[in-house]
Formats: C-alpha cells, structure tokens, sequence
C-alpha cells in the first residue's frame, strides 16, 4: 500500500487576527486532505470500488488529481475539472489529459489559495466563453479575481484572457471564497470570503471581505444592485456579511440563491441569498474561535439574516448542487452538500427542502466511509458524481447499492 504524509498547509496565524481569533494547523478550512499528522490512503481507495453502509456505491471514475476544487460539464459530455494548484484538466472518458488546459493564469497557491470555481457562460455554445476564479497575487497583497477566456475547440488553450473582477486586496493567504454561479438574466455571482484576518470589515460593505458580488460578463456593475451608487457599499456588492461561502448554486425552480459558508469553530451555515442582506458574521454566529474564546454571544440581531440550516459541529462545507435527476428521484429539489474534514465532516449531506425551500431535515451520507469531499455535481445523464479534498484527489460516480 502506497502511503503518504500529507501535511496541512494552513499555518498558524498571528494571534493579532481580528477579534483575537488565531487559525490553527489542521481546522476544517485547511487547503484540503488529510489533517496534520493523518495518513493520506487514498491512492489505495482510489483502485477500489467502497459500498457504503447506507446503500450506495462509490466508483471511481478519474483519478491522479491534484486537490480537485470544481467540476462542470462541458456540452459536448467532457468533464472540466479545477485543480487547486493552478490548473484546468479535460477528463474524457475517466481519463484526465496529460498536459493541462494552457493559456490559464498563474495563481497564488500558498495557504488556501490557488484555482477555485469555474462557469460556462449561459451562451457557451456559441461564445465557448469559461470563467475562473483564483487566488491572484503574491503572499503580501493577494484577493479573489474573476478572468474569462476562450476555450478552444480541441479544449487545450485558453485565449483572449480577461480579468473582470478583483476583490478587496489583503495580506493573508485564507478564506478566499471562490465560486461561481450565473443568475437568469446573465449576470455572474462571485462568492468572497474575509481574508480571515478582516472578519470584521465583513460587516462593512464599502470593500468586498466577507461578501457576495453581482456583475456584468463584461466586468460592468448592474444599475439595480443594492450598492450600485458607491454611496453606501462597494458597487459590485450582492451581500455581505459572510465569512468564507464555498457552496453555490441558483434554484431556477424555487427561484432562490442558495449559499452555504464555513463557520469559525462550529457554526457552518446554509443560506438563502437576497440583495442587500446582512448575513451577520462576526457579530453573530453559533460558533466559537478555534481556541474556544467567545466571538459573541449573539446568535441573532435585528437586521440579520437567520441560516435556514446550522450546523454544529462543524462540517467544512465545500460544493453543492441541486437534485435533478431521474437516478435521484426520491431526492428531487433537495440539495446535496459536499463535506471536507470538520469534525462532523468526512461525509456528503443532503438537505430536504420543500416547495417554497424550507429545510424539512438533514441526511448524512457515506460518513461510514471517511472521505472529505471538496466538490460534489450531477452530470447531464444525471449521475451524481463527487470530488475528494485530498491532495492525491479522486472524483467517484455514486450510485444505489444493487441491493437497495
């Protein structure tokens, strides 16, 4: 059996973090893979077949990834998959390609930082036009930054690389936030996260920490944004409030944005996004600083929006989408979480929700198994497909067990 140390890269920070909060080795939020000190076996697991106790089967279906971040599918039925320390890989057939996509930018990769989430423009088919968020900079000034490009037929460059979007700069290498979703009328959602040492300018709009962005595919801010003016919010502002959302999607049916985010030690959260809300982070929360210390004792304020799911302990949210597909009927309009290594985590997570979304319970899912999980999709036959956090990353297809 091939084994490996996989050491987390997620430093400790000095303890002038704001609010006195400190991040130690090994948190939920670490860059992925095992914890300090954990044996990474997944090189093993990646050759296997695992059956759940729950009933459900993992195969594998790519593997020699490097911490896989995003999956999408292209339409003509190839897998795009981000790769955490700054590449795009094509998986054709559970294969990915040898060389990377080129052309792409150089990221940051240092603490959490490197390649996150990507999008196909609403009008791919004609403009073959992806968008990729990054970590850009260096270890001293570095943010969040969205660029588009052209993917090329053959899939194996990216041209015409533009940035739209930069978040607010900041001198840490965590929290970064990272996904990407497309509303109905084709503007793009950027997720940010506070940097970690900035928790509280989360609760100041006039930057973007801790916030979620709405603009134009050209980098323009729509005119009807809550902060459009510059009088009272950063124009590019959706949402603030928020600590680090690494989940996202837009619920066409419900006509709903949901958005789930990392709590500090306890407190991961799972949202429903409206323009100009105040999710309340750090001045509310359920969860405690990594050493235990009190962040506050409010868990709700006037003006602050309440999750509609909590969890404590924390899982280390990480991906998630909606449940559209006749293989998964039973769980049709609920949502699916992808869970990292939280002490509840190591899992995925499906939240039943009802006609109008409200929460109707959680089920956890393949936790008997103890794989984190960075990603998790649906592809267009509607297999239900989820990606490792480990550095030695493995995406599964999961099905029923035959015997269920």
């Amino acid at each position: 059996m091939k084994i490996s140390i996989v050491m987390t890269t997620a430093l400790l920070l000095a303890a002038a973090c704001s609010g006195g909060e400190t991040a130690p080795a090994g948190t939920s939020e670490s860059s992925g893979g095992a914890q300090t000190g954990e044996i990474d076996a997944s090189n093993e697991a990646a050759e296997k077949v695992l059956t759940s106790e729950s009933g459900y089967t993992l195969t594998p279906f790519a593997t020699g990834l490097t911490f896989p971040w995003d999956m999408v599918f292209l339409p003509s039925g190839e897998m795009l998959v981000s790769e955490r320390d700054g590449t795009i890989r094509v998986i054709r057939d559970g294969e990915p390609a040898e060389a990377p996509i080129a052309g792409t930018p150089e990221a940051l990769v240092e603490g959490q930082g490197g390649y996150f989430a990507m999008a196909l423009d609403p009008d791919f088919a004609s403009n073959r036009t992806l968008y990729l968020s990054y970590a850009k900079g260096t270890a001293d000034e570095n943010t969040t930054a969205v660029v588009k490009g052209v993917l090329s037929e053959d899939l194996s460059e990216l041209t015409d690389v533009q940035e739209i979007f930069a978040g607010t700069p900041r001198e840490t290498t965590y929290h970064y936030g990272g996904r990407l979703a497309f509303l109905p009328d084709g503007t793009l959602i950027i997720t940010m996260g506070e940097g970690f040492r900035y928790m509280d300018e989360a609760q100041n709009p006039m930057n973007y920490h801790g916030t979620i962005a709405r603009i134009n595919t050209d980098g323009s801010i729509p005119d009807d944004n809550p902060f459009a003016s510059g009088e009272d919010g950063a124009p590019a502002v959706w949402s603030y409030g928020h600590r680090n959302v690494q989940g996202l999607l837009y619920d066409e049916g419900r006509e709903i944005l949901w958005a789930h985010e990392h709590g500090p030690k306890g407190g991961d959260e799972l949202n429903i996004i409206e323009p100009g809300n105040n999710y309340g982070w750090p001045e509310i929360t359920y969860g405690v600083n990594y050493d235990g210390t009190i962040i506050t004792e409010e868990t709700e304020a006037p003006g602050m929006e309440q999750p509609v799911v909590k969890w404590v302990p924390s899982i280390a949210p990480s991906g998630m989408v909606l449940v559209n597909s006749d293989q998964w009927s039973d769980w049709e309009g609920d949502l699916i979480v992808a869970a990292m290594n939280g002490p509840k985590g190591q899992k995925l997570v499906r939240v039943d929700l009802d006609e109008d979304g409200t929460s109707q319970g959680t089920e956890d899912l393949l936790a008997d198994l103890e794989i984190p999980f960075r990603d998790v999709t649906i592809g267009p036959d509607g297999t239900l497909y989820a990606a490792t956090a480990n550095m030695e990353g493995v995406i599964y297809t999961i099905s029923k067990s035959e015997s269920e």
